[in-house]
């Protein structure tokens, strides 16, 4: 039996990770979740993204093989991204920001340093920028301070990230190759005649995708922006092998590994992890498209559509009976009728005409 995780591991574009509500949520209202991949299925696996999943098998190996071919990245570069990521997705607390650097790697500091400089170091890395600081340098200097006292370690999948994307590759390519032992499952959540009243918790969380027990969960609908997004090549950007979607279920993967490795880990450090490469691959791109994604969704149901047209129809009616001063009719019974005066003149029979017998005569008289 799949172990249970009380973390909800999810891609979101807000700051905060979302509530394990917005989990429940789309699990429990969504009648009919489709399986999308289910990579147990050796022998050709079906469902909608399947091919896609087996062309980022080959995507994530090319990258192991030949990284050049997918961007120029120096570990400088890694050094920035890790840092920016780090500060975009984490409250400005410079403890909670000390514990995720402590969940990912290691401070080591020159020996001899007392506490109260370590301190002052780690709050350097952290400090806001200066009125004579060039914006432009801003945060590459402050990741240099960084990375002179802390360090992610060799083997890890930062690093990787950082310094090594082709072991990024590596890594990927091994958890999606259909003979890994560890299978897991891409599940689709189209939500569809859900009522937008109960998906407002997703909404508020920006959330389109999250793992759990070696499964990713997506909400289909994002497919379709994303493909838009791709199709306007000025703003897609980044490493063009690879798309907004598949840069999502590579972010996801990387969350499903890691938990797989470490599920005591943070949501949010593992989360960081994840953003950190899908930023080596897109930018920020993904984030973009994803707040593009909520400014339309979630749509109305047919359900909700109905009751919009049924109080629209009973507002009209009012207005309506209101024009028509309906309410100031007089309201009487039938016994308020008796002392009205009718006319009860009895009306008078009218004689029969005898144009026909007169003509029957006379046509009898001309016979004879």
């Amino acid at each position: 039996m799949p172990q249970q995780h009380k973390q909800l591991r999810a891609w979101c574009a807000g700051k905060i990770q979302p509530p394990e509500e917005v989990l429940t949520t789309i699990e429990n209202i969504d009648p009919k979740p489709e399986i999308l991949y289910d990579q147990s299925n050796i022998d050709g696996s079906t469902g909608e993204l399947a091919d896609v999943m087996k062309g980022l098998y080959d995507k994530m190996d090319s990258l192991k093989r030949n990284p050049d071919e997918f961007r120029a990245w120096t570990e400088e570069d890694g050094h920035i991204t890790f840092y920016d990521t780090l500060l975009d997705l984490t409250p400005n607390e410079i403890r909670l920001r000390v514990n995720i650097l402590q969940q990912l790697g290691t401070f080591k500091f020159r020996s001899g340093l007392n506490g109260d400089t370590k301190k002052q170091l780690i709050s350097e890395i952290f400090a806001p920028q200066e009125e004579d600081e060039d914006p432009n340098i801003f945060g590459v200097i402050r990741a240099r301070k960084l990375f002179q006292i802390w360090t992610p370690p060799d083997d890890s999948l930062l690093r990787g990230v950082i310094s090594q994307p082709a072991q990024v590759g590596r890594f990927l390519s091994d958890r999606l190759s259909p003979s890994n032992r560890k299978a897991f499952r891409l599940v689709g959540h189209p939500l569809h005649g859900v009522r937008s009243t109960d998906l407002q918790v997703v909404r508020t969380s920006k959330t389109v995708a999250f793992e759990r027990n070696s499964e990713i969960h997506l909400i289909i609908a994002v497919k379709k922006v994303l493909e838009q997004w791709d199709a306007d090549a000025i703003t897609a950007g980044g490493v063009a092998k690879v798309n907004l979607l598949e840069t999502l279920l590579l972010h996801e993967l990387i969350e499903l590994t890691l938990d797989e490795g470490n599920p005591e880990m943070d949501a949010l450090a593992s989360h960081i992890v994840a953003t950190t490469f899908e930023r080596y691959l897109k930018g920020t791109t993904l984030t973009v498209a994803a707040e593009d994604f909520f400014l339309e969704w979630p749509p109305l149901s047919t359900a909700e559509l109905e009751d919009r047209e049924e109080a629209q129809l009973a507002q009209e009616i009012e207005e309506a009976n209101a024009r028509l001063n309906v309410d100031d009719f007089p309201n009487f019974d039938e016994e308020d009728l008796e002392d009205l005066p009718f006319d009860t003149a009895i009306p008078t029979k009218k004689k029969k005409s005898t144009v026909k017998k007169k003509k029957k005569k006379s046509a009898k008289r001309n016979s004879k």
